[in-house]
């Protein structure tokens, strides 16, 4: 894993060999750095538009390995926070606020051994670097009776939906707000949100507040329905 590879990297020319000459046969710091995403991974919690990951991270380590990490402690833990920034951007997980991780020391553990306690510590969220992802095409039906359907092209990152003569698509329905609802782009996916509109959105006949559409997914405004497609 090249997260791995890169932290050992810095860790070592930070600290310039320390940890390859003092740590035979005890904790290894790329152990630490493993448990950590193996934690960000088993802790994060997945919402409809983002995936949440930990960002505090507090590790028990037996006293013979807290004595030898004291020396390059701050080090360490720079580099198991850029570990976590890491991690996140490349699995485009989010962060509720910037990392947090902390060493101490257990008596009960024995040498080699640690533990990790993981929870979510709100703060002010970093900006992680994201590698854009294209959209997809992406297309609204609309059918009206006794009209030919109408197609409309999602061809921007975010479309309004609504009755008002400029919305990106005009719903002529009594029963749709001026400002009736809007379709976003998120990453490969599209994401359905009303904006407090009147009478509610239904998708598939159920009230949407904010929902990730799928192909053939039937979105309807007043008593305007819209199928949306996928290319």
């Amino acid at each position: 894993m090249s997260i791995l590879r890169d932290f050992e990297r810095r860790l070592g020319n930070l600290v310039e060999g320390f940890f390859a000459t003092t740590f035979r046969g005890g904790l290894q710091p790329v152990e630490l750095a493993k448990r950590l995403i193996r934690e960000m991974d088993a802790g994060k919690t997945v919402g409809v538009r983002e995936v949440w990951a930990p960002n505090r991270f507090v590790f028990s380590l037996s006293p013979a390995d807290g004595e030898r990490y004291e020396q390059a402690e701050q080090a360490l833990v720079a580099e198991l926070k850029q570990v976590v920034r890491d991690a996140a951007a490349e699995r485009g997980w989010g962060l509720v606020g910037p990392p947090e991780v902390e060493l101490e020391i257990d008596d009960e553990l024995g040498k080699g051994k640690l533990r990790c306690e993981v929870s979510f510590a709100e703060g002010e969220p970093e900006s992680i670097p994201v590698t854009p992802q294209p959209m997809s095409e992406a297309s609204l039906v609309l059918y009206e009776e006794d009209k030919p359907a109408t197609v409309f092209r999602i061809s921007k990152q975010s479309v309004i939906l609504g009755r008002l003569p400029e919305c990106d698509v005009v719903v002529p329905d009594p029963g749709a707000s001026r400002r009736h609802a809007r379709i976003h782009a998120d990453g490969a996916d599209y994401v359905l949100s009303d904006l407090g509109s009147t009478n509610g959105t239904l998708v598939n006949d159920e009230s949407a507040g904010e929902v990730m559409l799928h192909d053939g997914d039937r979105i309807t405004i007043g008593t305007t329905v819209l199928e949306f497609r996928r290319a």
